[in-house]
């Protein structure tokens, strides 16, 4: 039997504050949002809840396991409600949303147009839905840790992103990537051996980034995105270079992103590509800076992330030639190459290396503390 909010306003309104079941151990809650611009949305908690007046803390009506309810923008009254569970701890709660399952509880704020609904998830199991999506669950369990730590820290470092939007983080690559509820035995391991683990730098939490391949050596934050950081420099691999790949854009494919003022491809001015060696248009890291394309109408000067973004490259870490018809771009690595390499994390642990020393690579000069 499927409940409406309307009737659920009407009918169950109890005076009183909301108390949420007590935590055996605290945790912080992390508000991920899912969902936005959708008119309804489709709920089944796991155990007993009670539907809170977000505004006020006051209970509006208790809410049944294993049933299907629904709430409805245009039935809604209040401004946002929130899905507790009654007496069991949030941690052990499941929620499932749209027929999707994830962690804790659920928040709905309703917006002027549509309906906004935001995951309340504990943030031990938080990390259950982002380690096992973010970095492979077969990784050694050194790595998976180091993963756990990272984006822990991450999370907290970042808690408020989406503040304007009216939650923590989002669920997709622009925060971390949070599936819901993810079952693996040996990112449960990770998670629970590094519980409330954080990366500090001069007793403030880090800026933890990470990305998927290197391709042999990370690249300061500094030459990424503006602002240099002591802890976010560029690092060696353990292997160098990492697994190639190859990207062909059709030579009018290529003259064509860049409008009618640019004419057609004439050639590609870009020094040779050398890991860890810099060059006037390349980083410390090797990574491309800028480059120069020549058209016959314009000639232009262009960053390497904006080339990247353009022609969707893996990675900054390329060469570019022009072979035939076809604009060429051969390199390594997968990501921004800031922090962590999640590839260069399991080698490392293959190697041996505890998750602090994977941790004190990457994030040179941090400490790890424990939060909660």
């Amino acid at each position: 039997m499927k409940n409406f909010l309307i009737a659920a306003m009407i009918l169950f309104v109890v005076t009183g504050v909301a108390q949420a079941a007590p935590e055996k151990v605290w945790q912080p809650e992390i508000r991920v949002g899912l969902k936005s611009g959708v008119k309804q949305v489709t709920l089944q908690v796991s155990a007993p809840c009670v539907m809170i007046n977000a505004a006020k803390g006051n209970i509006v009506q208790k809410i049944p396991a294993a049933k299907d309810f629904v709430v409805a923008f245009d039935k809604m009254e209040l401004n946002a409600i929130e899905i507790r569970p009654e007496k069991i701890p949030m941690k052990d709660l499941r929620t499932t949303i749209d027929g999707k399952e994830y962690y804790g509880g659920v928040t709905v704020n309703k917006g002027k147009d549509a309906l906004t609904v935001i995951n309340l998830a504990p943030l031990e199991e938080y990390l259950r839905g982002v380690v096992s999506k973010e970095m492979s669950p077969s990784f050694p369990a050194e790595a998976l840790k180091a993963q756990a730590v990272a984006a822990r820290t991450f999370a907290m470092k970042n808690r408020g992103r989406h503040v304007k939007d009216g939650y923590d983080l989002c669920d997709s690559t622009h925060c971390q990537v949070y599936i819901g509820v993810a079952k693996y035995d040996s990112v449960d391991r990770a998670i629970d051996e590094t519980h409330a683990m954080v990366l500090t730098f001069k007793d403030k939490l880090a800026d933890t980034n990470f990305h998927t391949d290197s391709g042999g050596m990370t690249e300061s934050v500094g030459d990424v995105w503006g602002t240099a950081v002591s802890y976010l420099i560029a690092v060696k691999e353990v292997l160098q270079p990492g697994e190639p790949w190859t990207v062909k854009v059709p030579v009018k494919d290529f003259s064509s992103r860049f409008g009618e003022g640019f004419g057609d491809l004439k050639s590609v001015n870009l020094s040779k590509m050398t890991i860890g060696k810099e060059a006037k248009d390349r980083t410390p890291s090797g990574r491309v800076k800028s480059a120069q394309v020549v058209g016959t109408k314009k000639i232009l000067t262009l960053e390497g992330t904006e080339l990247r973004r353009k022609f969707s490259l893996p990675s900054t870490l390329f060469d570019m030639t022009i072979d035939g018809d076809a604009v060429v771009f051969t390199g390594y690595g997968h990501g921004h190459g800031v922090g962590m390499s999640q590839v260069g994390a399991r080698d490392y642990a293959k190697g041996g290396w505890s998750y602090e020393k994977i941790l004190a690579h990457y994030y040179s000069g941090t400490k790890l503390k424990k939060l909660y």
